[in-house]
């Protein structure tokens, strides 16, 4: 007994239920089958490979930099003689660059994108990306997309007429003179701007490394030169809005001086001519009420001159402060055509093989578990007793 005992293999302890020894021995045996389905993949991933399209990427790496500079003048003084409390201009809006990659997703950023004009290989002149991607006058497409339009994609092109011919029509919207004022400055995105708004963000990407600080923009086109102008254009539409951002309120501030100012200018100029009028009238005549009529009217004066002159100083000191905020996208490694495709038809097809042969080892050992649960699905699938993977 004991003898007999020795001779039995070790095919699965208590706490397992499946003996490893005995898949890896059925495997084995099922190999032809493993091979079949594996190689069956290879041609599929070999076809794939060969049809796949060209994908470049274009790169760049940015740091945002700024010049600008904590004022420490404000509008105390000023305020105090106008009687409108105090007034701090110094501070401006900071946009943390963590937010940046949300800017990608701004409506009217994806709009001006699409619709600026490119350089492609199989067009003379510049085309806009939403009329390569949307206008069919410029879609040239292959013998094998073409294949895939009327075959598989041929029941959905029906069942789309079919729907259109069933359901009303969704009458289009007129632009009216009398639209809402809000509703106007929303922004808005038709159903073929929508998808080529969707493409652009599945493209363009934008990562930030917040342990180093810089920030690196990338975008995947067919086409390499093409690659690097819209990384370039969306570069410079990112800064655009980064500025627009940071000096949104220091050119509120700018504006709301520039009015103060417009205003003290003209009471200074009034009160000016005013003094000047009354002493062409009152030329050599010493009288009391003249003379305390002249002390008011020079004390306005000298009131409007002081206003006038601070604001002068504050609007002069609020155009510098405009310029000196406007952020600048330093690039540290900047924008150039690539030259390596980033999809390899040797990594699509070694993808196929692997999951092919993963497919066809799974599939043997998944047959044999459906067989020890008593299945009799498939009919010509038959465990061997030799090599039992899974306990009954």
């Amino acid at each position: 007994m004991e003898e007999s005992n020795n001779n039995v293999p070790v095919a699965y302890t208590e706490e397992s239920s499946i003996d490893y020894t005995a898949a890896l021995k059925r495997l084995w045996q099922q190999r032809k089958l493993i091979i079949a389905i594996t190689a069956a993949f290879c041609v599929l991933g070999l076809a794939a490979a060969l049809l796949q399209k060209p994908i470049y990427n274009a790169s760049c790496t940015f740091v945002p930099q700024t010049s600008a500079k904590k004022g420490s003048s404000t509008l105390s003084s000023l305020a105090a003689m106008a009687g409108i409390g105090s007034l701090d201009m110094g501070a401006t809006s900071e946009l943390s660059p963590l937010i940046y990659p949300k800017l990608l997703d701004n409506v009217e950023l994806k709009k001006e994108l699409m619709y600026t004009k490119f350089h492609f290989n199989k067009f003379d002149e510049p085309v806009s990306l939403f009329d390569y991607y949307m206008n069919p006058d410029y879609q040239q497409t292959s013998w094998f997309d073409t294949y895939l339009t009327y075959s598989y994609g041929l029941p959905l092109f029906l069942l789309g007429k079919l729907l259109e011919t069933v359901l009303p029509a969704v009458p289009e919207e007129k632009a009216s003179g009398s639209a809402d004022a809000h509703e106007a400055e929303i922004a808005r995105l038709s159903k073929d701007e929508y998808q080529c708004a969707k493409f652009l963000s599945e493209n363009i990407s934008l990562q930030v490394d917040k342990k180093d600080g810089y920030l690196t923009l990338s975008c995947q086109m067919g086409e390499k030169k093409l690659a690097a102008e819209v990384c370039q254009a969306t570069l410079n539409l990112l800064e655009k809005y980064i500025t627009n951002f940071k000096l949104e309120k220091a050119i509120d501030d700018h504006a709301y001086i520039q009015g103060l100012y417009d205003e003290a200018k003209t009471d200074y100029e009034a009160k000016q001519l005013l003094l000047a009028k009354f002493e062409d009238e009152n030329r050599g005549l010493m009288t009391a009420t003249a003379q305390i009529r002249h002390n008011q009217l020079t004390d306005d004066y000298s009131l409007a001159y002081a206003m006038y002159t601070e604001l002068s100083k504050q609007l002069l000191q609020s155009d510098m402060r405009v310029k000196e905020d406007t952020p600048i996208l330093a690039a540290v490694k900047p924008v150039s055509v690539p030259n390596m495709k980033s999809n390899s038809r040797a990594k699509t097809l070694f993808v196929f093989v692997f999951l092919g042969a993963l497919l066809a080892c799974g599939s043997v050992i998944g047959l044999d578990w459906l067989k020890s649960k008593g299945s009799k699905w498939p009919a010509w699938w038959t465990l061997d007793e030799d090599y039992v993977i899974f306990k009954k």
